[in-house]
C-alpha cells in the first residue's frame, strides 16, 4: 500500500487494518502477516512501508491501525509492538470488529457466537418512534462494557419466540436479557419494570461480578420435603444435584408417562430401604 492508493484501502471494506513498518522484514511483520492470514476470509489487512503513507496515517512505526465504517472510526494498537505476537492481533481485531452496538440477525449471529463474550440483547419494536431513543440510552453501558460483555439490538416483534428462550415471558417491548452463551445462563430485566440505563448498568455490572442469579424455568421450591425421595426442581438443582459431599441417585421423569407411574411406588420403597444412610446418600 502506498499513498497514492492509502485513503481508497483504508475504506474499502467495514474494517480493515494495517500495518506501518518502517521495512517489511521488521519484527512486527511477520506476525501481523499471520494474523492476516488467519483472518483474510473476514477482514480486510494491507501493510505499508511507504514514508507518505506513514506521514499520512499520522502514525510512527512500527505501529498497526484499524480503520472502522462504525463507530470510532481510527483505532491504533494500544501496545508496544516490539514483542507482539499473532494471537494479540487476532484478538485485537475480533474485538474491534463487533460494534458497541448493532442489530443482530441470522447474517451477523456467527460473529457474537464465536466471540466467546456474554451477549446483552435489547429488545425493541422496530415501528416504535422510540426505538433510536432505546438504543442510545444502552449505548453508554455498552461502551463502558466493551470487551468484556456483546451489546446488540434486536427486532422483537420478528424474534418473539427468541425472546421466549431467553426467559422473558411477555412480548412486550422494550425489553432486556443478558445471555451467558458459554454456560447458556439467562438473566433478564423485570419486565415490569421500565427500562432505564441505571437498570441495565446494575444488570450488566451484577452479571459480571457475580452478584445477579440467572433466571431458570423452574416449578416453586417445596415448602416441605415429604418422604425419602427429594424433590428436585431447577434452582435447587446444583444445591443438591452438585453437592459432591454426598452419594445421589436421580430420576428424571414425565409426569404423564405410565412407564414412570408405574416406578414411582418401586422407587419410593428403595428410598426407604436407603433410608438410614440418607446423610450419605440422597434419592
Amino acid at each position: 500500500m502506498t499513498a497514492a492508493n492509502f485513503d481508497e484501502f483504508k475504506k474499502a471494506d467495514k474494517l480493515v487494518a494495517v500495518a506501518f513498518v518502517g521495512s517489511k522484514t521488521e519484527a512486527l511483520a511477520p506476525a501481523f502477516s499471520a494474523a492476516a492470514e488467519t483472518l483474510r476470509d473476514d477482514y480486510l489487512f494491507g501493510i505499508s512501508s511507504d514514508k507518505e503513507a506513514i506521514e499520512a496515517a499520522g502514525v510512527t512505526p512500527p505501529a498497526i491501525v484499524v480503520y472502522r465504517s462504525f463507530d470510532e472510526p481510527k483505532s491504533v494498537f494500544p501496545y508496544p509492538t516490539s514483542d507482539v505476537s499473532a494471537a494479540d492481533i487476532s484478538s485485537w481485531v475480533k474485538d474491534l470488529a463487533v460494534p458497541i452496538i448493532d442489530e443482530v440477525n441470522g447474517e451477523n449471529y456467527g460473529v457474537y457466537a464465536n466471540s466467546g463474550k456474554p451477549l446483552a440483547y435489547l429488545f425493541v419494536d422496530p415501528k416504535d418512534e422510540k426505538k433510536e431513543e432505546y438504543i442510545s440510552l444502552v449505548k453508554p453501558i455498552a461502551a463502558k462494557y466493551k470487551g468484556k460483555v456483546n451489546f446488540v439490538w434486536i427486532d422483537g416483534e420478528r424474534f418473539a419466540e427468541h425472546g421466549k428462550a431467553l426467559n422473558l415471558p411477555e412480548a412486550k417491548w422494550p425489553a432486556f436479557v443478558v445471555q451467558d452463551l458459554e454456560k447458556q445462563l439467562k438473566y433478564p430485566l423485570d419486565q415490569s419494570k421500565a427500562i432505564t440505563a441505571e437498570l441495565v448498568d446494575e444488570l450488566v455490572g451484577g452479571y459480571l461480578t457475580g452478584k445477579v442469579q440467572p433466571s431458570l424455568k423452574s416449578q416453586a421450591i417445596p415448602e416441605t420435603q415429604e418422604g425419602a425421595v427429594v424433590t428436585v426442581v431447577g434452582k435447587t438443582y446444583d444445591e443438591i444435584v452438585a453437592d459432591e459431599s454426598k452419594d445421589l441417585l436421580i430420576e428424571f421423569y414425565a409426569p404423564w408417562c405410565g412407564h414412570c407411574k408405574r416406578l414411582a411406588p418401586i422407587y419410593d420403597q428403595l428410598a426407604e430401604k436407603y433410608s438410614p444412610v440418607k446423610e450419605n446418600l440422597v434419592m
